[in-house]
């Protein structure tokens, strides 16, 4: 795809690598995602039932007789407080309950002894907790782990430190439970719940994402809380690395694809016939130059000095001071340097109010702002400076398609083909408009009449190859990407796209790996790039290396919107992948349970 933020044609068209977009999935596919499918069919067999424990049964047969009057007493008040829960009253403790024994006569019990006056214990905490005396409930479940170390008892005694906010306790007692019972689900999620209060949100998705793979995901409210807690934590890291970085460029891939939405990116500064060119005036020709180059970093050098030199010798004898403002302003908007790109666009329409492409490229800005209503007002201020501008009804097709308005979108890039013939990507995307509205031998017909035009534009070869893997037709698609890289070895999409066609339809792991680290050689910054390894490792099983890419996905996101989501992709797999670690044997249990289904 054409990399940009709305102007870019194959970013916004449902084509090969929409399968990359991440905003689009929710937190049950990355979690099935990041298990191979004989993992998700064992899973399947799986359902894991949270444990309870029922205080023992009083046995049936005749109890022993006991003298002892207070012994009867006791054994009446216990039987009062099973009776009438909502009593405080009836809950009071009789002096030889089993929480009075020391511990050298717990030593002499044996075990059934030991696990009926635990579960009474346990029991009676039970109570407690249901009158929301909270105290006393942890007193007894305290009491009962004396006699026996059950996980049930820990986790009771956790909900009661829930209650009172006490979640460092939570966490250590459901700790305690899990190391006795790892697969206790109850358990699972109050840690899970602990930890998302204190904030530990990754040590909070791992629980919720455990307790979710062990009931085969048919947890809700595991499912649920993932996905708040997975918000949670990508928009706070993406929110604070927005913050602390420095702008920077995007790929040059990136760059490319959105200075093609446009015919060019300004016109040279021409001297007057036995005049020099001024300082700024020449800086800017400069900057023109390294830009075609796609030498974006000394371009920028070059227009910073252009914008000094203007702002030294006064704009009076700059031929191209807008233009100057305004392609600075272009690169702070490529670096999300929003706030001075306004400044910038802002001065180039006060130097010149008719000066489209400033007009054009705040529309960029609002768009990235996801503003479309300025976008709209801000495109018609461009029409109404030149009525007949292509870039203007091309960037008007965008916004439609932007709101998935196809047929108007189509109208747009018509009225901006014919304006400017040229101009290729007005055709790119009518084509693939009429895919979306299912004018397939139209589009089929835009497209054959676009190469006959152009044929040496390897972009335009790798957006149709596009088109036609996502209608199925992975052979011609994958000739098509071969064309658009022997056209142009530098550009690193069709290397991209080809590998994802070949690992899709015959499961060619080796050439698909090998293409997209041609395409990382061409361009070492290219998202989809990234992205797409990173997906064929998870495929293959290669969790490292998937979780190694997508940290560099993270790093490379260039919206906080887009770090949102590869923060997200990297958290889950990172999670289910920590799972797999930790409990290799459910997964061979599971994979073993799998395998005799199949039989």
């Amino acid at each position: 795809m054409a990399e940009s933020t709305y102007e870019k044609p194959a970013e916004k068209s449902a084509t090969l690598l929409e399968k990359l977009n991440l905003n689009e999935r929710n937190w049950k596919f990355y979690a099935a995602a990041s298990i191979p499918p004989i993992l998700v069919a064992g899973l399947a067999l799986w359902y894991y039932s949270s444990r309870t424990s029922e205080p023992a049964k009083k046995d049936e047969k005749k109890k022993r007789p006991r003298k002892n009057k207070k012994s009867k007493k006791g054994k009446s008040a216990e039987e009062g407080a099973e009776s009438t829960a909502a009593s405080t009253a009836s809950l009071d403790i009789s002096e030889e309950s089993p929480e009075n024994m020391t511990d050298a006569q717990i030593a002499t019990l044996d075990q059934a002894t030991l696990t009926k006056l635990a579960q009474s214990l346990k029991s009676r905490g039970n109570k407690f907790f249901q009158a929301k005396r909270h105290e006393k409930a942890i007193e007894l479940y305290t009491q009962a782990l004396r006699f026996v170390k059950d996980p049930v008892f820990f986790s009771n005694r956790a909900a009661c430190y829930a209650a009172s906010d006490e979640y460092e306790k939570v966490i250590k007692d459901c700790s305690s439970a899990l190391e006795l019972e790892p697969r206790y689900v109850k358990a699972l999620i109050r840690r899970a719940q602990a930890y998302e209060n204190t904030e530990n949100y990754r040590e909070s998705l791992y629980d919720f994402t455990t307790a979710c793979i062990l009931e085969d995901f048919g947890n809700n409210l595991a499912a649920t809380s993932a996905e708040r807690v997975l918000k949670k934590l990508a928009e706070a890291e993406a929110h604070e690395r927005v913050e602390k970085r420095s702008p920077r460029l995007p790929s040059k891939s990136f760059i490319s694809g959105y200075l093609n939405s446009f015919c060019s990116s300004g016109d040279e500064a021409v001297p007057a016939e036995g005049a020099a060119l001024s300082e700024a005036d020449a800086l800017y020709n400069e900057a023109l130059s390294f830009t075609a180059l796609q030498e974006y970093s000394q371009a920028i050098e070059s227009i910073e000095k252009a914008v000094t030199a203007v702002e030294k010798d006064g704009e009076s004898g700059v031929q191209r001071a807008a233009d100057i403002y305004s392609l600075r302003g272009m690169f702070n908007f490529l670096m999300s340097n929003l706030n001075q790109a306004l400044i910038d666009l802002d001065k180039a329409l006060e130097l010149d109010p008719k000066h489209v492409r400033s007009y054009l490229r705040k529309a960029n800005l609002f768009t990235e702002k996801k503003e479309l209503d300025r976008v709209s007002s801000l495109l018609s201020q461009a029409l109404e400076s030149d009525a007949e501008n292509a870039e203007t009804f091309f960037q008007q097709g965008q916004v439609h398609f932007l709101k998935q308005e196809f047929a108007e979108a189509a109208k747009e890039y018509e009225r901006a083909a014919e304006l400017d013939p040229d101009f290729v990507y007005p055709r790119i995307q009518l084509g693939v408009v009429q895919f979306k509205l299912g004018k397939i031998e139209d589009a089929m017909a835009t497209f054959d009449e676009a190469m006959k035009k152009f044929p040496t534009r390897s972009d335009l070869y790798n957006y149709y190859g596009e088109v036609l893997a996502e209608q199925g037709g992975y052979d011609s698609a994958i000739s098509a990407f071969e064309k658009a890289i022997e056209l142009d070895k530098n550009n690193p999409l069709p290397y991209v796209n080809q590998a994802i066609s070949l690992f899709q339809t015959n499961g060619n792991a080796d050439k698909a790996l090998t293409l997209i680290r041609d395409a990382l050689k061409v361009d070492p910054e290219c998202e989809l790039a990234v992205a797409a390894l990173s997906q064929i490792y998870l495929q293959m099983g290669m969790f490292e290396e998937s979780l190694s890419m997508l940290r560099r996905a993270v790093d490379l996101a260039k919206s906080e919107e887009e770090m949102v989501s590869a923060i997200t992709f990297r958290e889950t797999t990172a999670a289910q992948y920590r799972f797999m670690k930790e409990h290799p044997e459910l997964l061979n249990k599971m994979m073993g349970g799998a395998a005799a289904a199949m039989q």
